[in-house]
């Protein structure tokens, strides 16, 4: 038997432990992507085999599939592992046209549609990423999450960016998301549909957040490109502001984010609401989108 043929089975007998001992027929891609995961949310440092195993199976029984999950997992490692949370300021080489935009998430306004001392932290380091790439695109993301109706997160972002001399017709604006793995979802189509000369992402937001939000954006353009015929978009760098709150973990949430924006089961005991909560402890529930574990993109293969 191959070394293949070997991790093959090794999958097969980790279904049928998880199905109760019944081994199926044949296993349903879900599966595999439930435990690629949990594999990762687990023990990113540990799970290597077990996500190799995995991505084998998968692959054997939906080639598209396979390449997709395959992607979408290197680059979660590859997000994970970068250092935009102690990045004040984008890297120098990035593409110096407007093939390169800054995408910069909201903050929870206050209730009189202010904005609060941290979105005015994230603003300073998007401008000053937007004098260090003056051709580059900024795209402001977040919606109405104050008291006041109209007021987005977006459009208190943009006026601040202009009031600091950057030109209206840089900034791309994404006046509807409630969370960030709709932040992602929304940007992502937004650029896709109208801005085609967009490749490279870079993202901007407080140190805590920016593995979750480069993570999540990631995962909506990598799954639009495959699914649904967009084009390929890299998150290739982020900066972020400082804060008093603890940089790390979250891979729970993360794995929560992926789910969602791939129509994946989400198994474990967390709540919509937890994991919601968790991504964004700024907002009032009140104001928190309805965030089930559905696809965000219309897909009608059996996926």
């Amino acid at each position: 038997m191959t070394a293949r043929a070997k991790r093959l089975c090794a999958a097969a007998l980790l279904l049928c432990v998880l199905s109760g001992g019944v081994l199926p027929v044949k296993a349903d891609t879900k599966e595999y992507r439930q435990q690629l995961l949990k594999a990762y949310s687990s023990s990113p440092e540990g799970s290597s085999a077990t996500i190799e195993t995995c991505l084998e199976a998968l692959e054997t029984e939906s080639p598209a599939h396979g390449v997709l999950w395959r992607q979408i997992m290197s680059d979660w490692d590859r997000l994970n592992h970068s250092s935009f949370s102690s990045s004040r300021s984008l890297q120098e080489g990035l593409a110096q046209d407007d093939s390169l935009c800054i995408v910069v998430f909201g903050y929870g306004l206050n209730r009189d549609g202010s904005m609060k001392p941290e979105l005015f932290d994230r603003l300073n380091v998007a401008l000053q990423a937007a004098r260090q790439y003056p051709n580059a695109y900024i795209a402001v993301t977040g919606g109405e999450t104050s008291g006041v109706k109209g007021i987005s997160e977006a459009a208190v972002m943009a006026i601040w960016l202009m009031n600091n001399d950057i030109s209206e017709d840089r900034i791309i604006l994404e006046k509807e998301s409630l969370s960030t793995t709709e932040n992602a979802k929304n940007t992502c189509s937004l650029l896709n549909q109208k801005y085609p000369q967009i490749k490279q992402l870079a993202v901007v937001t407080s140190d805590y957040h920016i593995a979750l939000a480069a993570t999540m954006l990631q995962t909506a353009c990598t799954y639009s490109a495959s699914m649904q015929g967009g084009r390929e978009m890299s998150v290739v760098a982020g900066a972020s502001c400082a804060t008093s709150t603890p940089v790390g973990g979250g891979l729970s949430t993360q794995a929560w984010g992926i789910s969602v924006l791939t129509g994946t089961k989400w198994t474990t005991g967390s709540t919509a609401s937890a994991a919601q909560k968790e991504m964004e402890p700024e907002i009032e529930p009140e104001f928190w989108a309805e965030a089930e574990p559905e696809a965000y993109f219309d897909d009608s293969t059996d996926y």
